[in-house]
């Protein structure tokens, strides 16, 4: 039969310190990995692009932002429905022109993604609902006025 050996409490003191420190690795570890991921995140964001343009010395920046869905539905009972989804770009708009960057002109497109069609029951022809999205094309010049200054990162 072995004989169980009892840790002294330096050993026993010495393996909690150790089992510490792998958690606070650990911790550091994962903290770097958010960190990157939440840089990642930003550099690729219409922000991030903004300000990585004016740190390279652009002179204009574009941006495309869907504004509005449209979803066509046709149904038994009605005809036709329109499901919609509205999205505010004044939010990104602000903090594009933040980073240095003076709104210069803006439109709207509307682009067709497919359409349902059904014949009508009581008529002749076909009921047709139209599915798309209305995207907004912002083109933005540099404005130095109009830079804030940012932290690090």
């Amino acid at each position: 039969m072995a004989l169980l050996k009892k840790k002294t409490p330096e050993e026993l003191a010495a393996d909690k310190a150790a089992k510490e420190r792998r958690r606070l690795e650990l911790e550091e570890r994962k903290s770097v990995q958010q960190a990157a991921k939440e840089r990642e995140t930003f550099e690729r964001s219409p922000v991030g692009r903004a300000r990585a343009g004016f740190d390279r010395g652009d002179h204009v920046f574009q941006y495309s932002l869907g504004v509005m869905n449209q979803k066509g539905i046709i149904t038994a009972i009605i005809d036709r429905a329109m499901g919609q989804s509205e999205s505010d770009p004044v939010v990104v708009l602000n903090s594009v022109c933040r980073e240095g960057w003076e709104l210069v002109n803006g439109s709207f497109v509307f682009v067709e993604q497919g359409q349902q069609a059904r014949d009508t029951s009581m008529a002749s022809g076909q009921n047709v609902a139209v599915e798309g999205e209305v995207v907004g094309y912002y083109l933005f010049k540099r404005s130095e006025a109009n830079r804030r200054t940012h932290p690090a990162g």
